[in-house]
């Protein structure tokens, strides 16, 4: 059974309610599109077209997880924070232009995350 995005996303956002430092979670690819899964369980998705592999590309840098191939997963370790970030890249529509600025955004924070940078709060 195919689990939808709004789904999946519903489960996702449980999930991240307890901040962790570290989630185990895998990028998949099928012939449908790009899912982010943890424990089997599909956290969100993108689709096979334009926007959705813009949003896949831009998840996989978020992640520092490599985009697998067709068929294939890879696997890491993320945060709850970072995650929240993956989820409203899964959502952007890259049919807006404005979506590239806002997903490069959501991008750097992510890999400052990784690095252990902290963010500013701009006040």
């Amino acid at each position: 059974m195919t689990v939808s995005r709004k789904q999946a996303l519903e489960y996702a956002y449980k999930l991240v309610e307890k901040p962790r430092s570290h989630l185990r979670v895998e990028l998949n690819q099928d012939k449908s599109g790009v899912s982010v899964t943890h424990k089997g369980r599909v956290l969100t998705r993108v689709y096979l077209n334009r926007s959705g592999m813009n949003a896949a590309v831009a998840i996989s840098e978020a992640m520092g997880i490599k985009l697998p191939a067709l068929g294939e997963s890879n696997s890491g370790l993320v945060s709850t924070g970072l995650l929240y970030r993956v989820f409203a890249l899964s959502q952007l529509d890259f049919r807006n232009p404005a979506s590239y600025e806002l997903a490069a955004e959501l991008v750097d924070e992510a890999i400052s995350m990784q690095r252990g940078g902290g963010t500013t709060s701009g006040v």
